[in-house]
């Protein structure tokens, strides 16, 4: 109604009028009611200022005169809309410029995400071939054990029977008589294995040729399959067995020979292998020095036999180094940071958000193609704003990760002991070093465990030694010493066993017939040689509590 009765009044004004009116409308560029309004005020004023006109003629003339009044339509809009913003109320004023404001937030917004989402990584450096370089020693093949261990994990595949990966994890001094007979048939058939991995063990080093799995090619170190791992411990509880089986038939030699292959093949994957590898390593390690404590402690072995024993391993471990080496997630940082940043535009490079969801990050945020997905929830919010706003840069990122391995090597190389005796927090540090970086969050090692883990298999070869040496002492002289110092100064040990957990002695006693020798553990306190206690009311490997007890062994 009110646009007929507008179009009305434009009617009875000459030509020129309606049309200049209409044009100072459009120039105005204001909310449609507000120029109804204006547009009706202009069309009263010529219609009051030419009704006095007796002749269209000089209603003609009238009208031009009062245009060239006006001046420019132009400008006339632009007064008008400015007369007209000054008396609204300030209520329309403030809604007005808070949708303005929003409306040009969400454009900044908009714009910003499509740049942020459109930029891809720009991977300029192979640390596949780089880590390859890294762990493989200038020496020719013939001196790496790789080949026949390879050989040995093809035959174990080839022969191991069904029965044969049921009893993995049955001790064999714990099996059952049928068992034991399916155990050494099983092992009487497949020698050829063993001989491998014996052949193995007599090269000074050992390598495998780093590649990206099949189907994950391009994906950088993340993707390095780690060959023969799960195989490596399979053939050791084989080993374990053969050792138990010699110990039996009073072939202790050969028990303690196995004893030591499986030493060598857990100290093969030491160096500057992946971590993965490494902690493997510790592992068999570990597995070989406690069936050794195993077997001595349920046979009488004699003290020539011993000492051939001890010397044997002391030699094999006098330059070893039990300290992980974290070379390899350094390696697995820098390719990270090249694959889940984008190229260097302006602002350093940013998160390329699809690369840190494949790594399996923290729930900061859940990605997903559509932004919509990504900020579905409130609590998801804060992550997309630091992932999309606040993240680190490539440049500083990379800087993170430097300050944050060279703080690892330090606090690697430090005992237990040493960590708790200045007041280091690892876990505190390790957060502080990669607060606020989604990337290093994700890929920092848990540096305290994997520090209590090399140092306590240090200690276990250390007690190990120990305890042979005092079976030695006993053997020759009737009964164990009232010190760990006898041992050296009558030459039945070179070095006394340190606990990483106090730097201090291990803690011996003589109890009764038989004595005590253990570690204070990670909980720092003497619980008089008690060990924390599992499930199954057996002592719990790499608990936090009670003592570490490495003699008398556990039933």
């Amino acid at each position: 109604m009110a646009k007929k009765s507008l179009k009305a009044d434009l009617q009875n004004l000459p030509a020129p009028a309606a049309e200049f009116i209409k044009l100072v409308i459009n120039k105005m560029r204001y909310r449609r009611k507000v120029r109804a309004d204006v547009m009706a005020e202009l069309a009263a004023h010529f219609e009051d200022e030419l009704r006095i006109c007796a002749t269209d003629e000089e209603k003609e003339q009238k009208g031009q005169r009062l245009i060239a009044d006006f001046g420019d339509a132009k400008l006339l809009g632009v007064l008008l809309r400015r007369a007209k913003k000054r008396c609204r109320p300030l209520w329309r004023t403030v809604v007005a410029r808070t949708f303005q404001t929003f409306c040009v937030f969400i454009a900044c917004l908009v714009m910003y995400l499509i740049w942020f989402f459109s930029g891809k990584p720009n991977i300029t450096v192979d640390y596949v071939a780089e880590l390859n370089r890294m762990v493989r020693p200038a020496s020719d093949e013939s001196l790496n054990a790789a080949p026949f261990y390879n050989k040995a994990v093809q035959l174990y595949e080839e022969k191991s029977s069904d029965e044969i990966p049921e009893l993995l994890g049955t001790k064999y001094n714990e099996a059952t008589t049928k068992q034991k007979k399916t155990i050494e048939k099983w092992l009487n058939d497949n020698k050829e294995i063993f001989d491998l991995v014996i052949a193995g063990t007599g090269k000074p080093y050992y390598w495998q040729e780093y590649k990206e799995s099949e189907g994950r090619e391009g994906e950088g170190v993340v993707s390095v399959i780690m060959p023969n791992l799960a195989e490596f411990l399979k053939i050791t509880y084989a080993l374990r067995w053969r050792a138990w089986l010699s110990a039996e038939n009073g072939l202790y030699e050969d028990a303690f020979n196995d004893v030591t292959i499986c030493y060598r093949l857990g100290q093969h994957l030491s160096g500057d292998l992946t971590l993965v590898e490494q902690l493997v390593g510790l592992a068999l390690e570990t597995l070989s020095l406690r069936t050794l404590r195993e077997i001595l402690s349920e046979h009488q072995v004699d003290s020539t036999t011993l000492a051939t024993l001890q010397s044997d391993f002391e030699r094999i471990v006098a330059d070893k180094d039990f300290v992980i080496s974290i070379k390899t997630e350094k390696l697995l940082a820098y390719d990270e940071i090249q694959r889940c940043f984008t190229e260097d535009r302006f602002g350093g490079g940013h998160l390329y958000l699809p690369r840190i969801a494949g790594l399996g990050g923290p729930d900061v945020f859940e990605w997903d193609e559509q932004l919509v997905e990504l900020l579905s929830s409130p609590e998801d919010w804060l992550g997309a704003t630091k992932a999309l706003f606040m993240h680190p840069n490539k440049l500083e990122t990379r800087e993170v990760a430097e300050r944050y391995y060279a703080w690892a090597e330090t606090i690697i190389n430090k005992s237990p002991a040493q960590l708790r005796a200045q007041g280091i927090d690892v876990e505190k540090e390790n957060m502080g070093l990669t607060k606020d970086n989604i990337l290093m969050e994700i890929l920092s090692p848990a540096i305290g465990k994997i520090n209590k883990r090399s140092h306590r298999t240090k200690a276990e070869v250390e007690a190990t030694l120990a305890i042979v040496a005092l079976l030695r002492f006993k053997l020759d002289t009737g009964g164990y010493p009232e010190n760990l110092d006898k041992l050296v100064q009558a030459g039945y040990l070179k070095e006394l066993p340190i606990d990483p957990f106090s730097d201090e002695l291990l803690i011996y006693k003589k109890v009764d017939s038989n004595f005590l020798l253990y570690s204070v553990g990670p909980n720092f306190a003497d619980d008089a040689g008690e060990s924390e206690m599992g499930d199954k009311g057996t002592p719990k490997p790499g608990g936090e509590h009670g003592d570490v007890v490495f003699w008398p062994v556990s039933k």
